[in-house]
């Protein structure tokens, strides 16, 4: 049965206010589910609207009382409520993609899954980017948020204590196509609004450009992410 407190608590977890409070995040989706379950994180509770087999404990709903509780405009039969992990250690000899200030969340969750596609597993964010436990990145991950590593810092403090290269993307530099990206290296990019500060530019070895026909004013920030992570794949293979 799906109590009011239940619903209550599950809808409250749409703010990063309520998600840190209580330590819980939302996991929608069968297909996003069948990912969670391979992974370390803990479930909390599930909600479903078929019988399932393959976790312990489950609470078997109605398709209204999931169109209740569901983020999504379509429910898509599965509910779960997830533990927040705690914060490891950041590893500052691991290969990472460096977020300043990412604002939208569908940016974030592909960014995330792209990363995790071209095999890096550690992000770094600034403190001022988008919650990576929000539903909709969450969603936009695929799964791929189970198998990433990624933590808020300062930015600027990170690549003071990191030994690796550090390669940004800006509108002028070396052209990435004929930039060797290291097999250990950080690889930084800015919000799409601001691009990298001039506080982090100070600190990045590299400066590094997407050549193309330039007659566009920019890159959407996950596109431009894709091709770095390409780039770092293909010359790391």
């Amino acid at each position: 049965m799906l109590t009011n407190n239940e619903i209550k608590l599950i809808n409250s977890l749409q703010r990063k206010k309520e998600r840190q409070k209580n330590g819980l995040f939302l996991v929608e989706g069968v297909k996003m589910y069948e990912e969670l379950i391979k992974s370390n994180f803990r479930i909390r509770k599930v909600f479903s609207t078929i019988e399932m087999s393959d976790t312990a404990e489950y609470t078997l709903i109605t398709d209204s009382q999931l169109s209740k509780i569901s983020q999504f405009s379509t429910p898509n039969q599965v509910l779960a409520l997830v533990e927040i992990p705690n914060q490891t250690v950041i590893d500052f000899n691991q290969p990472s993609l460096i977020l300043e200030d990412v604002n939208n969340p569908g940016n974030l969750g592909t960014i995330i899954r792209t990363a995790d596609w071209f095999g890096i597993n550690q992000i770094i964010c600034s403190n001022n980017s988008t919650d990576c436990f929000s539903p909709k990145v969450v969603s936009s991950t695929m799964g791929s948020i189970f198998r990433t590593n990624i933590f808020y810092t300062d930015l600027a403090k990170f690549l003071t204590e990191s030994q690796l290269p550090s390669y940004g993307a800006f509108l002028e530099g070396q052209h990435l196509q004929k930039t060797n990206l290291q097999k250990k290296c950080n690889i930084i990019l800015g919000s799409e609004s601001h691009g990298i500060s001039k506080t982090l530019e100070n600190l990045i070895d590299y400066k590094v450009t997407i050549e193309g026909n330039t007659k566009a004013e920019s890159l959407n920030l996950s596109i431009a992410a894709g091709i770095f992570c390409f780039q770092y794949f293909q010359n790391n293979r």
